[in-house]
């Protein structure tokens, strides 16, 4: 039996009380052992999630509830902390008989009904013919699906817009604000780009279509400056405030000083970030208010650790990244040539996510006062790089979860009492 951590606490009038935590039973306890608060809503039953490892690998189904479809990683831009930088070339060719081929054949494997369906990259536009090809084709078979398409916005035309806004897709385009040199020229300051930017965004906003996807790195982690920067850049005034999402924290998969954090900037990030939830300017971003929600809410309905999965949900069997040649992979991030191919759409019961860790096989995330909110961090990263990015992790969702503390109990959240294990780095 895990024991709870001890919670140190500081109320307005400067006196300290404890309270215990447990992350496995999601239980927040007074000091005399007593619930804080009782779940308010009706009981639930909780399903338990399969634990893929490499030795007990999680399979695939073959009516997933999200697809996403790898057009290739192929992108008119260099990010320096790119997560598909080093798969790239692990990605398969394919062409736009391809993809025809691949909405001929989809009725042979494919048997339920997604609920979301997504184009990734690279950058997706890249790859516009192939969309044209899938995307009619798809709304025609799947009409109440989601259709969603993350990209850099750069290569936007009018014609672009315009099919965008007619298909109903969701656009998240990424964009880290005053970060955004980490990418490479911001297409915000091409008066070309921008007006494609702007047309897209004046036909999507009012549908609740677009938003501003960012990613907080080194070079820009400060929540409420990237939301002033948006502001700004568009003129936008207060009490409105552009739609920003936030993707979270960086990742490192490259180990140099664009991804990964120093110990000084996740301790400024995550003073930065709660003091910023606090006084609610962080909450100006719906992300934000998301994450709060889910860590608020995973105490009051005692959400079991058992029921969590990952963070990204591709360790479920109903979610499915395939490229346009048939074969499953990882994730939408990664290459089909490499380890990160699981097998193909014509033997989906043979295919096996042999590449990835569940956080149950991880000391360290049972071991962590935020499992609830950060579900293991990237399940297919090991050794020094699944270091760097546990540790970025758990600085953003300490912020997330003392700014949740705060606003249940009033008090600040001091320090926390536990045997927590932390990740070291091997060189």
């Amino acid at each position: 039996m895990t024991k709870d951590f001890v919670l140190h606490m500081l109320r307005r009038d400067n006196t300290r009380f404890t309270m215990h935590y447990n992350q496995h039973t999601s239980q927040l306890k007074n000091e005399d052992g007593t619930l804080f608060k009782e779940n308010p809503y009706p009981p639930k039953q909780w399903k338990e999630v399969f634990k893929t490892s490499p030795i007990n690998p999680a399979k695939k189904v073959s009516n997933p509830t999200r697809l996403r479809i790898q057009l290739g990683l192929g992108c008119n831009y260099t990010c320096s902390y790119c997560l598909q930088a080093s798969e790239i070339h692990k990605a398969s060719a394919t062409s736009i008989a391809d993809a025809n081929i691949f909405i001929k054949t989809l009725d042979k494997w494919l048997t339920g009904i997604p609920t979301k369906i997504e184009f990734w990259g690279g950058e997706p536009l890249l790859y516009w013919k192939k969309i044209e090809v899938l995307a009619p084709a798809l709304i025609k078979k799947f009409p109440d699906a989601q259709y969603i398409m993350i990209t850099n916005g750069s290569l936007l035309t009018p014609e672009i817009n315009q099919q965008i806004d007619d298909w109903g897709f969701g656009i998240g385009m990424s964009h880290d604000g005053p970060g955004y040199h980490l990418r490479g020229e911001d297409p915000l300051d091409n008066p070309e780009q921008r007006k494609q930017i702007e047309d897209l965004m004046q036909r999507l906003i009012p549908k609740g279509r677009f938003s501003f996807n960012a990613v907080l790195t080194p070079a820009s982690y400060d929540v409420s400056a990237v939301i002033d920067w948006f502001n700004k850049k568009f003129d936008v005034q207060a009490p409105n405030t552009m739609n920003v999402h936030f993707e979270g924290v960086v990742h490192d998969y490259n180990g140099d000083d664009t991804s990964r954090f120093t110990e000084n900037q996740l301790t400024d990030l995550q003073q930065k970030l709660y003091f910023q939830i606090i006084d609610q300017s962080a909450l100006r971003s719906s992300t934000i208010i998301r994450h709060v929600d889910n860590a608020i809410n995973s105490i009051l309905m005692q959400r079991p650790s058992f029921s969590l999965g990952q963070k990204c949900a591709m360790d479920r069997e109903d979610q499915l990244a395939v490229d346009l040649l048939g074969n499953i992979m990882t994730c939408q991030n990664t290459g089909a040539k490499g380890r990160h191919r699981l097998g193909h759409v014509n033997s989906l019961d043979k295919v096996k996510l042999t590449t990835a860790y569940h956080w149950e096989n991880r000391e360290e995330c049972k071991s962590c006062p935020v499992l609830q909110l950060c579900q293991g961090s990237c399940m297919y990263q090991e050794g020094d790089n699944w270091t760097s990015s546990c540790n970025s992790e758990f600085a953003f969702n300490k912020a997330i979860f003392a700014g949740a503390l705060f606003f249940m109990t009033g008090a600040v959240l001091e320090r926390i009492e536990g045997n927590i294990i932390r990740p070291s780095y091997s060189k």
